[in-house]
């Protein structure tokens, strides 16, 4: 199955929301690691946004999936940028 590299950028007037979504948004990233979806997470070092490294069928399949993210429901998520990684390569 493909990989993908899921870039978050947050807005700087988000952080109070993504306080109040933040355990449900790890519970959510915790279920894609659970189903072997997601391989890696972590938050910028200066909070400006998160990367995810994740299997999916196609970017398409991975913008809808992300889509449900607590985060993105909740409209803490400026722009998400989906790129397919070429491993092995």
């Amino acid at each position: 199955m493909p990989t993908f590299v899921v870039e978050y950028d947050y807005a700087p007037d988000t952080s109070s929301g993504r306080d109040d979504h933040r355990t449900d948004h790890r519970a959510w990233l915790r279920e894609l690691e659970r189903r072997n979806i997601l391989r890696s997470s972590n938050p910028r070092a200066d909070h400006s946004g998160a990367t995810m490294i994740v299997e999916g069928v196609d970017k398409e399949s991975v913008e809808r999936m992300f889509a449900h993210d607590p985060f993105a429901l909740a409209h803490l998520v400026e722009h998400v940028r989906v790129s397919e990684w070429a491993t092995g390569a």
